[in-house]
């Protein structure tokens, strides 16, 4: 028996007369970092003598859904899969993943089926994300403490390191760490402080913060010049004196003249006292206690930003502090928002003719199920005019996940089935509904003829595969299936309808009708 490369085999004629098909992939992860491309080998080869390109298959899948299709020399995609298909035809079937985003790392089957034949093997994605690193200065309530935050964000996978040194030394004591925290998209962010205190700082004084990842080749190292921090403190000194000199040089002036005007009254004539009294202290603001209104919390759907607002009104004078809070699910700890928490926040003041003001308070916050869902939000105010602050919540929040349907087809034992991929589903409460026509009418299968299975995905939300039979597969005679979808976070039910035709399904779209994927059973 003689060995040949695919190439050969499909460039030969004639009858079969034996096949051995051999599919090879990488025995370790392969790697990629999120946003550039990455290829999945997977090569095969036959052994036999004579072979028919048409009768060649290949197929790709991820998660239970199919990725990419091969078949008489046409690639079929569903999403950023591309495959070459000279190479394909000459016993290379790798695959082309653009765009890498965290949620591609998972193990990927390659199938090739020759006539039957069916071969497949598994290549396992590992995908990183490099960190950003930044630091800056934020001022501290508890005395004249300064604190260093070294922001680090975008990384993947969760596993990092971050130390501070001085001056080349580490650093072990007034250092806080967070933990990293998930953002919507997969990745993760962290904030390490260090605590400095200015009067220990010298000249050439330099903190840095150095980070430590997988998907780095070198470590990050972020500087920061602390001697700047001494000289800004100085300053602020030097200032404060030549301020306390000039107010009392003012004071001093002011007594005098007034001397001067109560002298020059008590030896004048005239009646016209106008002409001997200083100018009056400008119109003091009048006191206004603020009026917060309820927080807008608009819809929150999963993998989206979201904009909540809070406004505070009628308030005098306009010396208003804003600040936000929030409590994790099942916490009733208050945590000061963080805006390495993928979190920012910003205010709007208006001044009106009665010398009141108007801020409207937004925080705009990245959503996910988790981490966000149940989680609740505080908007607290301060002001002169207050006892206390004043403190308005949200409530717990509920996210939303909107559900993406695919349709496909998987044939067992001579039957068809028809399925549906329903992803991204949160809350997992939904209806899922087949009918077939039936006498030009649509006709509901029985709940016992149908199938559905769910399952978790790593953003929290869930993926149910539901299928059908279709006992009449083998019929000629035209017939249409449909799918129904019904979730909370619908307007209206999703539907998807289908068309037997020929004994061929086809998936009618606006566009037309296109051919059913066919995919393994579930």
């Amino acid at each position: 028996m003689i060995r040949t490369s695919c190439r050969q085999v499909i460039e030969l004629a004639g009858s079969q007369t034996g096949s051995g098909l051999e599919v090879m992939v990488p025995s370790n992860p392969k790697t990629g970092m999120a946003g550039s491309s990455v290829l999945l080998p997977c090569t095969f080869s036959f052994e036999f003598k004579e072979a028919k390109p048409h009768l060649l298959f290949v197929r790709w899948m991820f998660a239970g859904k199919v990725l990419l299709m091969f078949s008489n020399k046409e690639v079929t995609s569903y999403g950023r899969a591309t495959l070459n298909t000279q190479a394909a035809m000459n016993g290379d079937a790798s695959l082309l993943l653009s765009d890498l985003k965290v949620e591609d790392e998972g193990t990927y089957s390659c199938s090739v089926d020759y006539n039957g034949e069916i071969v497949g093997k598994e290549v396992v994605l590992r995908v990183e994300a490099s960190p950003s690193v930044k630091v800056t200065r934020s001022s501290s309530k508890a005395g004249d403490k300064i604190h260093l935050d070294c922001l680090v964000e975008g990384f993947y996978p969760k596993e990092i390191k971050v130390t501070w040194h001085r001056n080349g030394e580490s650093i072990k004591h007034n250092v806080i760490i967070g933990e990293p925290v998930r953002d919507g998209n997969g990745t993760y962010d962290v904030n390490s402080t260090l605590i400095v205190n200015p009067d220990n700082i010298t000249k050439d004084d330099v903190a840095e913060c150095r980070v430590e990842h997988a998907s780095l080749g070198r470590p990050i190292e972020e500087f920061f010049v602390m001697t700047q921090i001494g000289r800004r403190r100085n300053s602020f000194t030097l200032v404060a004196v030549s301020a306390a000199i000039v107010f009392i040089v003012m004071a001093l002036c002011r007594g005098v003249y007034w001397a001067l005007c109560r002298r020059l009254k008590s030896k004048s004539t005239t009646s016209d006292e106008e002409s001997v009294i200083p100018a009056g202290e400008p119109e003091a603001e009048p006191s206004k206690c603020p009026k917060m209104g309820k927080i807008i919390v608009p819809p929150l759907i999963n993998g989206t930003t979201a904009r909540l607002q809070c406004t505070i009104s009628g308030y005098s004078p306009g010396n208003l502090n804003v600040s936000w809070l929030w409590m994790k699910p099942g916490s009733s700890q208050l945590l000061p928002v963080s805006p390495s928490e993928n979190k920012t926040a910003t205010v709007e003041v208006t001044r009106h003719q009665d010398k009141s003001y108007t801020c409207t308070a937004c925080l705009t916050i990245d959503v996910s199920v988790i981490g966000k869902h149940s989680a609740c939000y505080i908007c607290q105010v301060e002001h002169p005019t207050l006892g206390k602050p004043l403190q308005k919540k949200t409530g717990k929040l509920h996210v939303k996940g909107i559900p993406v349907i695919n349709v496909m087809q998987a044939t067992k034992n001579k039957t068809t089935y028809l399925s549906a991929v329903i992803e991204g589903i949160y809350p997992n409460a939904v209806t899922i509904t087949w009918s077939r026509t039936k006498d030009e009418k649509y006709v509901n299968y029985r709940e016992t003829d149908i199938k559905n299975k769910s399952s978790a995905n790593r953003d929290g939300t869930f993926t149910i595969n539901s299928r059908c039979k279709d006992k009449q597969s083998r019929d000629k005679k035209s017939k249409y299936f449909k799918v129904t979808v019904i979730h909370t976070s619908l307007e209206s039910p999703i539907e998807r309808t289908i068309l037997r035709e020929e004994g061929v399904y086809h998936l009618l779209t606006e566009s037309g009708k296109m051919v059913l994927p066919a995919a393994p059973l579930m």
